[in-house]
């Protein structure tokens, strides 16, 4: 029944919107082709918010932005780095007014109608996390963008939590800021899982998202390299457990990984 709640809003109230403010993303390539690259931004940057907004209501998210000062509020040479426990992180990272960054995402994005074309507007890197050749060009082409003052965002774990659980941060997506002396700004996320992979209720759910204190990589040794990873997965690890507990939020029993 749950399930059937969650495709029922997403194809009565999320679906239609995606339809609707789809032209604009066309307006986007357009003001660029045309060299109005301000007004591109800002047409992208403000429908994926109104989209965001309109997606987080209808599933019941009340969001709460801890540790507001850490924001980025300009673009800039830096990475974020999240947890990554649910479909619903990307749409929460859109969320901060003022956040304007694009999106390391795994390559199967690019079979979904109109989300690619919005990913191809924000100048998206895709990643194969099965292919090793691939998966390092990608860190590349996201380290020279963030050479050129375009921040990105990606989640060191590699994929998605099933069992709701922080997994270990794989050192590679560390390596797009760390090659270029880049910013790493951890983020943290959470209960965007009770909107949809815990099931779905009535009743609006809160959504923390906090960002913490940048990490900045530039003249940092190898040692201090090598352990940035578990470092930064910490940070994160121990926000989670001091935000408030959510009601609804599953976590199973820790697994061994493979």
């Amino acid at each position: 029944m749950l399930k059937f709640l969650r495709i029922l809003i997403g194809a009565v109230f999320v679906v239609p919107v995606l339809i609707i403010t789809y032209p604009l993303c066309g307006l986007v390539f357009l003001f660029r082709k045309w060299g109005k690259e301000s007004a591109a931004s800002s047409l992208l940057y403000g429908s994926l918010y109104f989209i965001a907004w309109w997606i987080m209501f209808f599933f019941g998210g009340n969001v709460h932005f801890v540790s507001k000062e850490n924001i980025p509020s300009a673009p800039g040479r830096y990475c974020i780095i999240g947890n990554h426990t649910s479909m619903f992180d990307i749409v929460a990272l859109v969320l901060p007014l003022h956040l304007r960054c694009s999106f390391v995402g795994k390559i199967e994005i690019k079979k979904l109608p109109i989300i690619n074309s919005w990913f191809r507007a924000l100048d998206a890197v895709y990643i194969d996390r099965k292919n090793p050749r691939q998966s390092l060009k990608a860190i590349i082409d996201g380290s020279r963008m963030i050479e050129r003052g375009v921040p990105m965002s990606i989640f060191p774990e590699g994929t998605r939590s099933r069992d709701g659980r922080i997994h270990e941060f794989k050192a590679g997506s560390f390596k797009m800021a760390s090659r270029v002396g880049g910013i790493i700004v951890p983020v943290v996320f959470k209960g965007t899982r009770t909107l949809f992979e815990d099931g779905y209720s009535l009743l609006r759910r809160p959504v923390y998202i906090q960002f913490l204190p940048h990490i900045n990589t530039e003249g940092m040794s190898e040692e201090e390299l090598h352990g940035l990873p578990e470092k930064v997965q910490n940070m994160i690890q121990e926000a989670y457990d001091r935000l408030p507990p959510i009601k609804g939020l599953k976590v199973k029993a820790h697994e061994a990984e493979a």
